[in-house]
């Protein structure tokens, strides 16, 4: 019954899929529908352009599938919203789930092997990369803009966007938010909750309010 579930699922997502690989790739790549697409995605804008790699193999790049416990996977919306001067780059084997939200007028970055399980929001109005191998868990939030400028009598911007930079194999744990500026070095874990306003080097566990380095990961593995 599950396994039928999962076809019936797929079969639905086949307008929006065609829709998806034929408005943004060359006819070459399209045709072999690289991306799927959930049907439950809803397209705010379809502008800008996305990059897959030249041999990315059908329905690697997966957008909006999945169930994490805390969304109701027959409702949860796939919001995708890409602006004309944005751009998404995607790696091989990339899966954002159920629910996440992406905004992008500026430049986002995806490595290889990178899963976002569900309810991740992220705002890119300048520049976002996410390295190879990162795990990213529900109800996250990455921002390089604060949404408005706060401007001096000099007419300078206070506040610019800056952007933020994940190494690779980064554990990023529940309801974290990264802002603008922040480099996390590879091999790190955001705990749970963490609010993450100043970069770190790698191999660090970080977490609280705002975080900080609160163990090591030196001589330590996780599983992906």
């Amino acid at each position: 019954m599950k396994a039928l579930s999962k076809l019936y699922n797929y079969i639905r997502c086949i307008p929006k899929t065609l829709l998806f690989n034929f408005s943004y790739l060359p006819f070459k790549q399209a045709i072999k529908l690289p991306v799927i697409v959930s049907h439950r995605t809803q397209f705010l804008n379809r502008k800008g352009c996305i990059v897959v790699p030249k041999n990315a193999k059908t329905g690697k790049i997966k957008l909006g599938f999945g169930q994490v416990q805390v969304a109701d996977a027959s409702y949860s919306r796939f919001i995708w919203s890409l602006e004309k001067n944005g751009s998404v780059t995607f790696g091989h084997n990339v899966r954002i789930g159920t629910g996440s939200k992406l905004f992008v007028s500026g430049a986002l970055s995806i490595g290889d092997n990178v899963n976002f399980s569900g309810e991740t929001s992220i705002t890119c109005q300048k520049q976002i990369d996410i390295s190879e191998g990162c795990l990213v868990s529900w109800r996250t939030l990455f921002m390089d803009t604060d949404f408005h400028e706060i401007i001096n009598n000099d007419g300078v911007c206070l506040n610019p966007d800056k952007p933020i930079f994940i190494g690779e194999s980064v554990w990023v744990c529940a309801n974290s938010t990264i802002l603008k500026g922040v480099s996390i070095g590879a091999h790190s874990i955001v705990s749970a909750s963490a609010n993450v306003v100043s970069s770190f080097e790698g191999n660090n566990i970080i977490g609280g309010n705002p975080a900080k380095v609160i163990g090591s990961m030196e001589n330590k593995t996780f599983c992906m």
